[in-house]
């Protein structure tokens, strides 16, 4: 697949992004205002307010995305070019996974029939191009593949509730493509840091490191020793931007991939810059453990890089100015 002779241009166009004031949404969000575009955020009222940097620079609609009629209303009144969906079931601070496991039937109203919905009018509007949140968790066990990192060609096999919706929302946005023609275009995301994430997790435990470190606390962390895929949340809101305005098609679904590196390495990067940081780690096993990914595809088919390596991303959070976010 050929990289595009012209990209596509966001400035003055509308986006709607449902699921704009969670932790990755409110990056796009941000992204789309510097790249000059006019979101229109749709989704739940938050308990936290990520995107009070950017209020008058976009348009914010509560709502629900499993309310058909007000995701028509929506369409009809902004007449959005893009869509992006960062749409996930989350109660409270409990995090999407362990929100998964406490009632799959809510997870799969919201991210799957909710998404479906979304998507259902987003091709009745004539938007462009749909471009939306997976996850690498789709993917079984390690164990289950081969010890080279997994590509899109590998069979999926959730083990998690979280996984399952994600792999049931894949093949809806596959089946609303065949459909309906809608270009959509699914990220699958793997570990995700940066500032604004709020609610308890795997990634979270990570981030609590900062948090201390950056308050000269002691900081202490039980966590298996094992490598894993991470990846700086501005580097996914610019992945997902990059997939908005690619000029040519792209496919449906992609790995995304920033770096690889295991708990270990993360506090002896921290170490190295912060010789005073006090952190206590605790080794622990795994309780699950996912398959590295392999990237490059989409890499090849839009050029797009990661900014951020370990090194770079241990200095953004080390150096994040709202560390209560992180």
């Amino acid at each position: 697949m050929s990289a595009p002779s012209v990209p596509q241009d966001l400035s003055g166009a509308t986006v709607l992004v449902a699921g704009g004031r969670g932790f990755v949404g409110s990056h796009v969000v941000r992204a789309l205002v510097r790249a000059g575009a006019r979101p229109v955020v749709f989704g739940p009222a938050m308990a936290d307010d990520l995107l009070a940097d950017v209020a008058g620079q976009m348009i914010d609609v509560t709502g629900s995305i499993e309310d058909r009629d007000a995701v028509a209303a929506l369409f009809a009144r902004y007449e959005p070019r893009f869509v992006v969906s960062c749409v996930a079931h989350g109660a409270g601070r409990l995090g999407l996974m362990r929100t998964g496991e406490a009632d799959l039937a809510r997870s799969i109203a919201v991210n799957v029939n909710g998404f479906s919905t979304l998507l259902d009018e987003a091709a009745r509007a004539g938007v462009s191009r749909v471009v939306w949140t997976s996850s690498t968790v789709v993917y079984g066990p390690a164990s289950a593949y081969g010890p080279t990192p997994v590509t899109e060609d590998d069979p999926t096999s959730p083990l998690t509730a979280y996984g399952l919706t994600k792999e049931l929302a894949e093949r809806a946005a596959a089946y609303h493509a065949r459909r309906d023609g809608l270009e959509i275009v699914g990220l699958r995301l793997p570990l995700v840091l940066g500032p604004g994430l709020w609610y308890e997790g795997v990634a979270s435990a990570i981030a609590r490191v900062f948090t201390d470190v950056a308050a000269d606390r002691t900081a202490s962390i039980a966590f298996h020793d094992r490598p894993l895929d991470f990846m700086a949340v501005s580097d996914v809101a610019e992945a997902m931007l990059a997939a908005l305005t690619h000029g040519a098609p792209l496919r449906g679904i992609y790995n995304l991939a920033g770096f690889t590196a295991s708990v270990p390495d993360v506090i002896d990067r921290v170490r190295g810059l912060r010789p005073s940081a006090r952190i206590a780690y605790e080794r622990t096993e795994p309780a699950t453990l996912f398959p590295l990914v392999d990237g490059r595809r989409f890499a090849a088919d839009t050029g797009f890089r990661p900014a951020h390596d370990l090194d770079g991303l241990v200095r953004s959070l080390l150096n994040a100015t709202e560390p209560a976010h992180v």
